[in-house]
């Protein structure tokens, strides 16, 4: 069973997100685990079929630290940045960093 967890937020297989697609708190729920707290707490703010995507406009930086490397290799690709998984996350994570400030 999901407790409460940040306001304004939802469960995601993400984490808890909010409304404008910001993951406030990173943690791994399972489909049953969210319908269980939807069905408790009635319809949610977004749906799994229909996430927000995280782009570097949505993104924070300190979203950067709760990502797998295989997501900041998704999240580098999606925008036109080829990052090299062998390197260490802290790597890829400053080489992110940087590309946010120049947006």
């Amino acid at each position: 069973m999901i407790g409460n967890g940040p306001a304004d937020c939802v469960p995601t297989l993400r984490g808890w997100m909010r409304e404008d697609g910001r993951i406030m708190m990173r943690w791994d729920f399972t489909q049953d685990e969210i319908n269980e707290w939807n069905a408790a707490h009635g319809p949610q703010m977004l749906t799994e079929a229909d996430p927000i995507p995280v782009t570097l406009e949505t993104l924070q930086e300190d979203d950067l630290e709760g990502m797998t490397k295989s997501e900041l290799e998704e999240l580098g690709r999606e925008n036109g940045v080829e990052l090299d998984r062998r390197k260490n996350k802290s790597t890829l994570i400053n080489t992110m960093k940087g590309i946010i400030k120049r947006t």
